[in-house]
């Protein structure tokens, strides 16, 4: 399906985050679809710019997969370039948990094996994601007999990582990984560190790491001394084999997280 912008109908911004603003429209035969635009403030900013062309290749040249958000097409609004993607019913997970949905309760290990699996397909892709949180993590609980459909999104930080290390400092510093906040080297192990951080506020509905400012928070996170409480401290509900994975993914070595989010994956549909 391809659709040309100037035949949707726009409708209500529904996000508006830092690099993109996102509006829900409707094709001529009334489906809905989400147009993702640059923010016009960042036309002109040359790295940003380029991000979220970045992003809008990656995108395409990953999809069609059952847990990634995908396209449909993209363009230029004079200067502004925009992406047309699938819509999502729902809401984001950080919504989801903030607003303590049943859904989170009772489907959080369903979520994870979803967003696990998009990373894992990503990977083999030889593609980082690079800002795995809950923003970023779409949930569809609106048809629950026919089951909880999870899908990943945002690639605007995404990068190709086919020698193994790169460097950058670009994401969300709450969900960097300690190497990356130290030196800016990143590897497969950032996303498996970023993603216990996200399945740690799931289960717990708290952050592994915390503090009175940013700056107090980013060093404990980077620091080799400071140590995570385990998440079963918070939630005694929660499966002993859960547990041990979410501590993995936040081990500050990155040689001590789990070998590869396939091998992730695998432990996850043993619980």
């Amino acid at each position: 399906m391809s659709i040309r912008r100037k035949d949707l109908k726009e409708g209500k911004r529904i996000a508006m985050g830092g690099m993109a603003e996102l509006t829900l429209a409707s094709d001529p035969e009334g489906r809905q679809v989400v147009i993702r635009q640059l923010h016009r403030r960042l036309v002109f900013n040359v790295r940003v710019h380029r991000g979220f062309l970045r992003g809008i290749r990656l995108r395409r040249s990953l999809c069609p997969h059952p847990n990634l958000a995908c396209p449909i097409s993209h363009g230029y609004s004079g200067l502004v370039p925009y992406e047309i993607i699938e819509y999502v019913p729902g809401e984001n997970l950080r919504e989801l948990i903030m607003h303590r949905h049943e859904s989170v309760r009772t489907h959080a290990l369903e979520i994870l094996r979803q967003v696990a699996e998009a990373l894992a397909y990503m990977h083999t892709q030889h593609v980082l994601h690079l800002d795995v949180k809950p923003e970023n993590t779409l949930v569809d609980n609106t048809d629950m007999a026919a089951g909880l459909k999870v899908k990943l999104t945002d690639f605007d930080l995404s990068r190709h990582c086919s020698h193994g290390k790169i460097r950058s400092r670009s994401g969300t510093v709450s969900h960097m990984a300690p190497e990356q906040l130290r030196g800016g080297c990143i590897s497969y192990a950032n996303d498996i560190f970023a993603f216990g951080v996200m399945a740690y506020y799931l289960v717990t509905g708290k952050m592994p790491f915390s503090g009175f400012s940013l700056e107090q928070m980013r060093k404990q996170q980077a620091s080799r001394r400071t140590e995570v409480a385990e998440p079963r401290r918070f939630n005694a509900d929660l499966a002993p084999k859960l547990n041990w994975i979410i501590v993995r993914c936040l081990e500050k070595d990155r040689a001590k997280r789990f070998p590869s989010m396939s091998y992730l994956t695998q432990e996850l549909g043993r619980i």
